[in-house]
């Protein structure tokens, strides 16, 4: 039973919408850690690069400030709209509708604003990027064999991360997902048989206020509570 009931967690798990980082690479360490994913979904060449002294990531920005990111040569396909009139205009708000969703996000760490074309930032942080591929799926394949990936969604972007005051790149990183194996009916982060992007738009800014955190869950903390 409990082989059983470990398959179906792992299947569960495998089969949920999510955004991931593809690959970390720590310069002046050894160690290299790098996500699994599918190479039919997206193949990032390049991964996370961090400046860090003595190995203390970068933390706590006195604000953040967001660019929305680049679209221009990003492949824009899929069910985005309801005619393909209307790609054009989708896939120039797209970055607006990115950034304020990370924006959103982002106001967990430090405030944060978003950029006019003509500001540039004092201090913190400044989040920007560019899309590489954004693929809303198929509606019909997702009706039909969306738990087997048919119709999925898919979403790839590249993020970097500036400290304004000390004039540097401190993260920068690919991420790759989508919905994944979700079927015609959908769960609270993927769209079923709806238009599959906001939804993966959503899930990439939460993913990178989670990648920025240092403890985002809180996981450890406690009160009133006395070693022995």
């Amino acid at each position: 039973m409990k082989p059983l009931l470990a398959i179906l967690a792992s299947f569960l798990f495998c089969s949920c919408a999510d955004m991931f980082v593809t690959k970390t690479d720590v310069p002046g360490s050894s160690a290299t850690t790098s996500a699994t994913s599918d190479s039919k979904d997206y193949d990032s060449k390049s991964g996370v690069h961090m400046v860090v002294n003595c190995g203390v990531g970068a933390s706590e920005p006195k604000a953040i400030y967001i660019r929305p990111f680049c679209i221009d040569n990003a492949v824009f396909k899929g069910d985005q709209t309801a005619s393909d009139g209307e790609m054009p205009i989708r896939k120039a708000l797209t970055p607006v509708e990115f950034a304020g969703d990370l924006k959103e996000q982002l106001e967990k760490i430090a405030p944060a604003r978003i950029l006019k074309d003509d500001e540039t930032p004092r201090t913190g942080w400044l989040v920007e990027g560019e899309f590489v591929l954004v693929d809303g799926g198929e509606p019909l394949g997702r009706f039909f064999l969306g738990t087997f990936g048919v119709g999925r969604s898919i979403l790839a972007l590249h993020v970097k991360v500036t400290d304004v005051d000390k004039g540097m790149v401190v993260y920068e990183f690919d991420m790759a997902g989508g919905s994944r194996f979700q079927g015609r009916h959908g769960t609270v982060r993927s769209s079923g048989l709806g238009h599959a992007t906001p939804f993966d738009l959503v899930n990439a800014s939460e993913r990178i206020y989670l990648v920025l955190s240092p403890n985002a869950f809180r996981y450890g903390q406690r009160s009133n509570v006395a070693l022995h």
